[in-house]
């Protein structure tokens, strides 16, 4: 399976609407309840995400798999605001070539730390790419729904003066 990942472009605004509701809704369900996780996706729509991609301030990248988009991420300044691959797809490396991607381009922009907020089961994702927990704490949503959540950080430039 070959995996390809380039810039996204406003026209990819409906496949990653699509992508961004199946991943919650199918990988999310054993840790939220349905009103979490209907108040976190139900209410997107492919023009908030075409707005991210043509956001100067934000940079979003897309996976894809046989011309279908299979994940996407987003970088905002020194925070990850999204990695979220669809469920046909997990497990396979779209989400940590995806965070990768992120990675290096903070690292080209001179950036030495990143910060996220997971979700409760993204969590030893993350761990295994070398994300350590800040806190647990929770996210609250567009709707006014609080969700559990982990505040993550990772250092990208190491210390070589120990």
């Amino acid at each position: 399976m070959q995996i390809s990942v380039r810039r996204a472009k406003t026209e990819d605004a409906e496949q990653i609407c699509q992508v961004h509701i199946a991943s919650v809704r199918e990988l999310c369900k054993s840790n939220y309840t349905p009103e979490q996780i209907e108040a976190w996706v139900g209410k997107l729509k492919p023009e908030g995400h075409r707005q991210a991609i043509e956001n100067p301030n934000k940079i979003m990248f897309i996976a894809e798999i046989e011309r279908r988009i299979a994940g996407f991420s987003e970088l905002f300044e020194t925070e990850v605001n999204a990695v979220y691959v669809h469920p046909n797809y997990s497990r396979q490396g779209v989400g940590k070539l995806l965070l990768n991607i992120i990675e290096q381009e903070a690292i080209a922009q001179h950036i030495e730390r990143l910060t996220l907020s997971a979700s409760t089961n993204a969590k030893l994702f993350y761990q295994a790419c070398g994300y350590q927990v800040i806190e647990y704490s929770f996210h609250t949503l567009r709707s006014g729904t609080k969700i559990p959540c982990i505040l993550m950080e990772k250092n990208l430039i190491q210390d070589s003066t120990f």
